[in-house]
């Protein structure tokens, strides 16, 4: 298999992949059940802590307005230019205007795919991303049976949902 896409970014797309990486759905997750908590706290609590309320939200808004948007202008230089993605039996290979990567599916432990890209996290923990609104239909098809095949998602145990 041997498989080239070439793609390019808008602002708003790199938005909502930065987004939706596991890392920051992840604090994500946290802001919500800290949320939460505050809302029980506040029901049921003998002596209320109306900081459990504010933080939740607080650092969900500060994570989209710093976090995230900050990120997406730090890298704008990258929407400058055409991406492009070949995926074969040996390795993963993006080349940006800025920078080439090619690696080899050994560094990568698992594939999730989320509101319309593929994030691809190496054992280091680092995360790559591809949209996949960059291949056809057929090799749509392809790139996903070949991703289920090589990197199968990880199951968790119950008791590390995150680990």
């Amino acid at each position: 298999m041997d498989i080239t896409a070439t793609f390019r970014l808008s602002q708003a797309d790199l938005r909502r992949a930065i987004r939706n990486s596991p890392g920051i759905r992840t604090i994500s997750i946290f802001c919500v059940l800290l949320f939460l908590l505050g809302l029980f706290d506040q029901a049921f609590g003998s002596k209320p802590e109306i900081w459990l309320l504010i933080a939740g939200p607080a650092l969900l808004a500060f994570m989209e307005l710093v976090g995230v948007r900050l990120a997406a202008k730090k890298s704008a230089s990258l929407l400058a230019t055409p991406w492009t993605v070949r995926i074969t039996e040996e390795n993963f290979t993006l080349h940006t205007g800025t920078s080439r990567a090619e690696v080899d599916w050994s560094a990568y432990r698992q594939v999730t795919a989320r509101s319309g890209f593929w994030y691809l996290q190496q054992t280091n923990k680092a995360v790559a991303f591809v949209p996949q609104r960059a291949f056809d239909e057929a090799r749509l098809a392809q790139v996903s049976a070949f991703f289920a095949h090589r990197l199968p998602p990880l199951k968790h145990p119950w008791y590390r949902p995150f680990g």
